[in-house]
């Protein structure tokens, strides 16, 4: 009895590590993400895009689809990297060329600013890896599929300026005192 159970603990010994060597084994793309994960309506962020490539196939350029939701500011240079800055044509795309090695990680950044009216929602920025032989990695896919599109949640709403809250009360006083001549222009008529 105690020899088969020494045999069954061995075969699952055994079948872990083979199945950790297996994982090991195995290429992976390369994995990609943006931060910060969320925003909120008005803000103005540093949205970056964070890629790793653990493939021996190094990564040459990196395409962003940023949303129109997002107004770009301006793109952030990466060391050794040149930048195609956003187009004009929709979607607004950013490009980096330059080379992610294995095990290397780089961040691609922009800085942009949501609408004031946009809604509480997911934002989806489609990245695109270009390998040396013209072969894209599309993260465009979504959640939950093995290459999904980076997302990024708008929570909350838009906050009023000082400005606004002054406009806001003055809207307010005027309503106030237009009811109050209303009310007592009809007490006098009436």
């Amino acid at each position: 009895m105690e020899s088969l159970r020494r045999q069954k603990r061995c075969s699952v010994s055994l079948a872990t590590v083979g199945l950790g060597w297996l994982l090991a084994a195995a290429p992976a793309a390369a994995q990609v993400s943006v931060h910060p994960a969320t925003t909120t309506p008005g803000a103005w962020e540093r949205f970056a895009i964070r890629v790793v490539n653990p493939s021996d196939t190094p990564i040459v350029a990196i395409r962003v689809d940023v949303p129109t939701v997002i107004t770009i500011l301006g793109v952030e240079p990466a060391d050794g990297w040149a930048m195609q800055p956003a187009s004009e044509t929709l979607p607004q795309t950013i490009s980096w060329m330059g080379t992610v090695s294995r095990g290397v990680f780089q961040e691609f950044a922009f800085l942009g600013r949501v609408a004031g009216d946009a809604r509480q929602a997911t934002l989806v920025l489609p990245v695109t890896l270009i390998r040396p032989d013209g072969s894209e990695l599309a993260w465009t896919a979504p959640s939950g599929s093995p290459r999904p599109a980076p997302r990024v949640r708008i929570v909350g709403t838009t906050q009023l300026s000082g400005s606004g809250m002054v406009a806001l009360a003055g809207a307010a006083l005027v309503v106030a005192l237009l009811a109050l001549i209303v009310a007592v222009t009809r007490r006098k008529t009436a």
